[in-house]
């Protein structure tokens, strides 16, 4: 059996968030350091659709999940208005099979001011950490080896 069969699927515990918080750290341009922040808070994607929860969020990676917790996928956002809900709207308006598995969001948010480029790259950190059942893909993180996805059923 290969062992990319074998990769059990990662659960977001308080450990896992206390991990991603430290792979968020970002050197900011005026020398200092700027880190994202892992909200150890798992909600129902509803609340975050409806925009209830995380309403304001304009940047940030999201992380689907059911309420066991498994992650999902790993993706990022960063727009000029309020974000996370449409994000994940325009998701399951795409993929409306993911309504079933997509119940719950948890949040990692970052600074307005992150360059696209940092987000990108802390969303491969994150998705690297998480290996998510359902990207097929993640941002490049230098010095890393590429992810590579979990097989799909044919």
């Amino acid at each position: 059996m290969s062992s990319l069969i074998a990769r059990r699927p990662v659960e977001l515990t308080s450990d896992i968030a206390d991990h991603l918080g430290a792979l968020m750290r970002l050197d900011s341009a005026s020398g200092g350091v700027v880190r994202g922040v892992a909200i150890p808070l798992i909600v129902p994607t509803t609340e975050v659709t409806s925009n209830g929860y995380w309403s304001n969020v304009r940047t940030g990676i999201y992380l689907p999940c059911p309420a066991a917790r498994t992650v999902r996928y790993v993706g990022s956002v960063h727009r000029t208005g309020p974000a996370i809900a449409a994000r994940l709207r325009e998701h399951l308006t795409e993929h409306p099979e993911r309504e079933a598995t997509w119940t719950h969001v948890a949040l990692i948010t970052l600074p307005t001011t992150v360059i696209r480029a940092a987000l990108r790259r802390c969303e491969g950190r994150a998705g690297r950490a998480l290996d998510p059942l359902d990207n097929t893909r993640l941002p490049a993180v230098p010095g890393r080896p590429a992810w590579i996805p979990r097989p799909r059923a044919a």
